[in-house]
């Protein structure tokens, strides 16, 4: 009997024993340290019956965060070619430079040129330039070392260095007119310049025409004007204008200070000259003006109704036959007198 209940106490004791040891063993993993960049941070489970986990205190974290195993390596990062002092810069604000855009060149030019005054006129260094005159055959004088060729009434002009060059040049049947030039050498590409003549106005702006009409050269005018009869020639310019055409040779142009118009008058019809064309020939001058009716009854228009000191003709055109509002254009034809000799001048001493 005491045996019995000796084996069971015992038996009992084994129990208890390795109750106890099953609940106080663990298992114990080697230390492993990982780099806080390498290692992914895990997220705490929650428990599976749903009881809250606890969650570190300030005070705790910034301990631990002390400890040599909490601390991480900074990672820094390195450009090849560049120092870690020196970080790397946004190229926004790098200064970028501008493009520089080249200038054009106008390489067709008019120019007005007036006897006895000097004209300067940029040419291209190294090329050939074209100089197209008012004169049929001119006639180039000039000193300098410049390549010069006449055709027709073009002057081509080349030169390899910067030096300018002067030349005068004058028509081949009238030496009394002659074109100061100036031509400046540049670098820019081969330069085409249209020389338009205007005789008509001297160096002080006064008119060498006589009674306010501008004289103007042109070979090309003056060669057709003086190859027919007189009245052919004032037929043919009535009829290249009414063709809204030039005669040939003739340069059109706007009226200029000291330039007269004729006085027209005639009941009912009122002469525009304010924005009148002038077309200037050799022998010849044209005026075209606006003629309107300003009646409100129909109106003859009068051919005879403008007059002028050196009038050679008047025509209108389309309709002479106007009714009231109705405009219509007026052509009328001037004579340009001779030019006179540059006799000496004595200054007047009330001037």
């Amino acid at each position: 009997m005491n045996v019995h209940n000796n084996f069971k106490a015992l038996a009992a004791m084994l129990l208890i024993a390795a109750s106890t040891a099953h609940a106080e063993s663990k298992l114990v993993l080697p230390d492993i340290s990982v780099s806080k960049a390498n290692a992914p941070q895990a997220q705490p489970a929650a428990p599976a019956n749903g009881s809250t986990v606890p969650v570190p205190s300030k005070e705790n974290a910034g301990q631990a965060a002390k400890t040599p195993e909490a601390k991480s390596a900074k990672m820094v990062q390195v450009t090849p070619g560049q120092s870690n002092d020196l970080p790397a810069v946004d190229g926004s604000v790098m200064h970028q430079p501008k493009a520089v855009k080249a200038e054009p060149v106008e390489t067709m030019r008019q120019i007005l040129i007036a006897p006895g005054v000097n004209t300067i006129i940029p040419i291209a260094v190294g090329h050939l330039n074209r100089i197209v005159t008012p004169f049929e055959d001119p006639i180039v004088q000039t000193v300098t070392g410049a390549t010069t060729k006449v055709e027709k009434n073009v002057v081509y002009v080349a030169t390899d260095n910067d030096t300018p060059v002067t030349m005068y040049v004058t028509p081949k049947d009238d030496e009394s007119l002659a074109l100061s030039l100036t031509l400046a050498p540049q670098k820019v590409p081969p330069i085409e310049a249209n020389l338009i003549l205007d005789e008509g106005r001297s160096a002080q702006g006064k008119s060498s025409g006589g009674l306010g009409v501008r004289r103007h050269y042109s070979g090309a005018a003056r060669k057709w004007e003086e190859s027919q009869p007189y009245m052919d020639s004032i037929r043919g310019i009535m009829r290249a204008l009414a063709l809204n055409k030039l005669p040939k040779g003739y340069s059109l142009a706007k009226l200029a200070p000291g330039d007269t118009v004729p006085a027209c008058y005639q009941d009912g019809l009122d002469v525009d000259f304010s924005r009148s064309q002038v077309m200037l020939g050799h022998n010849f001058q044209v005026l075209v003006a606006v003629a309107s009716n300003v009646t409100n009854q129909p109106l003859l228009v009068d051919e005879t109704a403008c007059t002028h000191p050196t009038l050679a003709a008047a025509s209108v055109w389309p309709n002479n036959l106007l009714e009231p509002g109705m405009k219509t254009e007026i052509y009328i034809v001037l004579r340009v007198g001779e030019e006179q000799t540059d006799d000496s001048q004595r200054p007047s001493l009330l001037n």
